[in-house]
């Protein structure tokens, strides 16, 4: 119909054309003076330009016609296409649902032993549900996470551990009682996250890797960085004890996470504003409610407006707001308020001072409270750094590569401010040298290093030295080593990161138990080592003092129901004797060091004060390579020295030696007296004989002999010395201490020497030779 429509008004055009060509022809005025064919060629030429205008007319109009018929046709053949491929793509899936189905029907006959290779079935088939495993709703996993992880300090610990991983050096945490208003919000709904919150600020800026893995719950993006302990991995997850929103402000967004989806809607797990979209900005300038309690904490911490940081359209720093639950939720009944705040903070400072020790990165951690009206309170700052002093490297060729260092934490509060300086080694063992370590170094991501850190300058006590996994594991008997030191690993840790993972009878073959076996037996003994050898290089230099050198040694009375760090402290022990490494320090010089084979050993412990400084005066003053130590060392020598009664020791028989030869002109009379009563005190009198050590009430002293002009009186109550007035001056002195009068009223009795018990026969024997 519509080509015929075209010809005809192709013909109309055609013969309007003939009649104008008529007219004109049957107008002519008779006149000649142009030859007829001239004028027959003026009619044509007109005739045919009429006819090009009518035929390009037709054309274009015929052009019009046939674009919108095909236009149309190619309407109607891409909307069969698309019927068909819809309609081939449902017969496809429903094909690949029968061929599943029947395929997992025969699996099943199969299974049951039903032969399918001659498609003979001895029953019909069957339509069977499906069947597997499924995970869990993300509320139950999240529940699942805080069953197992603990409320209280710990996550503080995991915000500290993700700032320190991120290479942040500052962390602050701010309990921010103000409630915010509601008029302009995002919805209603937000509302009810308006009020009190934790803020936790570090310096350091998310990554696209770092928004990818906060997203991605209990999946640690860095989980193959052996530097990293996790970052956002389960741990951060442990907020939701404290919150059912967290809000994450960092570099260039801003986002809060919605478990619930009940904020955005079904489906909508969170929401993320960029700080660079203009819509965005005007949303986080406009909705002034919403986003005021970050607008308050960003100008208290950075001191810069809110207006700055959106115009920047870049928060120099990351910034978690957890607005504290205020009631009962899916993920927890455990209601937030500022008393479980409170306790949240004292548990983090029970062990502030010792959080800071094996960061990596982060020198401050800040405990902050804001009262609801505005009063800022600073509770506590930890702050740590590397003090000025040696830095001890292993050398090239060890197996291990070490480093000994000085570390000072302060701790300031309301009421005080304390530093203490600490002494801390790395010891990474080197690969190559443990091929069950490297194996599994590579398959965990581990790293095979140990650290440990001792307090300088304090008494010694082991009984709060424990186990740390980069900040300090709870404060539980199992983590407790007995050790003097404090000891860190990168350690395979139960589910709930409060315990390390042991090779007992249920995990035997637990790859991160056997991890931790390794490191204890292979690493911790020596990096244990170094940092005793490096402490006696610093004391030598006088940087560390003789008390830390010795206070790093084991106590193994305080081990003996601690089996592993026992096996632990000997192994150490035992290795630092079969290297005969110069350990004591010489009484003489506390600078030098000698190995114990060169050494003489005090008296033991039962020796009081006085009489082993008199041995130690008379022994320096004759060069004997006598030491000063400890009863502690004293009894790691006994327990653990190979060959211990090769050593020597100070004895009443080594002295007795030594004074025969010495010269005692310069000792004291105390001395002299002390010096006695040592040498008494083994009841071994025949070794006395020649020793210048027997006093008199004159103040001199006699040799222990049979010679006349030797000899030495003892009185009683029943014959005093007053009977003989004459011979005062040979008495023993009367203020001789009670055992040493009992060892020589002991030793008159058996006629070795020229001692004399005073009786009645003595009295007048001597009473008559004087008158």
């Amino acid at each position: 119909m519509e080509a015929e429509g075209v010809d005809g008004l192709n013909a109309g055009k055609l013969g309007r054309g003939r009649a104008v060509a008529s007219k004109k022809a049957s107008g002519e005025d008779g006149s000649r003076e142009a030859s007829d064919e001239d004028e027959v060629d003026g009619w044509r030429e007109a005739a045919c330009d009429e006819m090009d205008g009518w035929r390009k007319a037709a054309c274009d109009e015929m052009d019009g016609w046939r674009n919108a018929a095909c236009d149309e046709v190619d309407g109607w053949r891409k909307a069969a296409c698309d019927e068909m491929d819809g309609w081939r793509k449902a017969a496809c899936d429903e094909m690949d649902g029968w061929r599943k189905a029947a395929c997992d029907e025969m699996d099943g006959w199969k299974f049951a032993g039903i032969s399918t290779g001659t498609m003979s079935f001895k029953r019909p088939m069957e339509t069977r549900k499906s069947f597997g495993a499924t995970a869990p709703p993300f509320i139950d996993y999240l529940k699942d996470i805080l069953r197992r992880y603990p409320d209280g300090g710990q996550i503080l610990k995991e915000l500290i551990q993700n700032a320190d991983d991120a290479g942040a050096t500052r962390v602050v945490f701010i309990h921010d009682k103000r409630n915010y208003g509601h008029e302009s919000i995002l919805t209603d709904e937000f509302g009810k996250y308006q009020g009190p919150a934790l803020f936790a600020f570090n310096d350091a800026r998310f990554t696209s890797e770092d928004w990818q893995g906060i997203q991605a719950t209990g999946r640690s993006v860095k989980r193959k960085d052996p530097n990293k302990v996790g970052r956002f991995g389960i741990g951060f997850n442990s907020v939701y004890h404290i919150t059912d929103v967290p809000w994450i402000l960092s570099s260039d967004h801003l986002a809060v996470l919605d478990p619930h989806e009940k904020l955005f809607g079904q489906g909508h797990g969170g929401y993320q504003w960029s700080l660079a979209d203009n819509k965005d900005q005007e949303t986080l300038k406009t909705i002034e409610d919403q986003f005021r309690p970050f607008q308050n904490i960003v100008e208290y911490l950075l001191q810069k407006k809110w207006k700055e940081v959106l115009e920047d359209q870049h928060f120099n720093g990351t910034l978690f707001r957890f607005p504290l639950r205020n009631e009962i939720s899916k993920i927890s009944d455990t209601l937030y308020n500022s008393d479980k705040v409170a306790q949240l903070f004292d548990s983090f400072i029970a062990d502030a001072e010792i959080c800071p020790l094996f960061l990596k990165s982060v020198q401050s951690v800040s405990l902050i409270h804001i009262t609801a009206d505005s009063c800022v309170n600073v509770m506590l700052e930890v702050t740590s750094s590397c003090s000025e002093g040696a830095v001890l490297e292993s050398s090239d060729g060890s197996i291990i590569k070490s480093s000994t260092h000085f570390k000072d934490i302060t701790v300031t509060s309301e009421d005080r401010e304390e530093t203490k300086n600490w002494l801390l080694t790395t010891c990474c063992m080197k690969e190559g040298n443990v091929q069950k370590l490297d194996s599994l170094a590579e398959k965990l991501s581990f790293l095979p290093q140990v650290d440990l850190a001792f307090p300088c300058g304090q008494n010694k006590d082991s009984g709060d030295s424990r186990l740390s996994c980069f900040l300090p594991l709870p404060n539980n008997e199992s983590n407790k080593t007995g050790l003097p030191v404090y000891v860190n690993a990168c350690f395979g840790l139960t589910d709930n990161r409060r315990h390390i993972k042991w090779q007992e009878e249920d995990q035997k073959h637990d790859e991160g138990a056997m991890w931790n076996e390794l490191l204890v037996k292979k690493v911790l003994p020596q990096a244990y080592l170094m940092i005793l050898k490096d402490a006696i290089e610093l004391s030598k230099i006088s940087e560390l003092p003789l008390s830390s050198v010795y206070g790093l040694w084991p106590d193994l009375t305080h081990l003996e129901h601690k089996e592993k760090w026992h096996s632990v402290a000997q192994n150490v022990l035992q290795c630092l004797f079969r290297e005969n490494i110069a350990v004591l320090s010489l009484a003489a010089d506390e600078k030098r060091f000698v190995c114990p084979s060169e050494a003489v050993l005090p008296c033991d412990s039962s020796t009081s004060p006085k009489v082993s400084a008199a041995i130690q005066n008379v022994l320096i003053s004759c060069g004997v390579n006598l030491v000063k130590i400890p009863e502690w060392v004293d009894r790691a020598i006994e327990r653990a020295y190979p060959h211990p009664e090769s050593l020597k020791r100070v004895t009443p028989t080594f002295l007795r030696t030594i004074v025969h030869k010495a010269d005692l002109q310069n000792v004291t009379k105390e001395d002299k007296v002390s010096l006695l009563e040592y040498v008494l005190s083994d009841g071994t009198y025949e070794e006395l004989q020649g020793l210048p050590l027997l006093p008199l009430s004159d103040g001199t002293f006699r040799s222990f002999t049979n010679k006349e002009e030797d000899v030495a009186f003892i009185d009683s109550q029943d014959f005093p010395r007053s009977l003989l007035p004459g011979c005062k001056h040979l008495f023993i002195p009367q203020d001789l201490s009670t055992t040493c009068q009992s060892h020589l009223k002991m030793l008159a009795t058996r006629d070795i020497f020229n001692i004399i018990n005073i009786d009645a026969d003595k009295v007048t024997d001597l009473a008559k030779r004087s008158s």
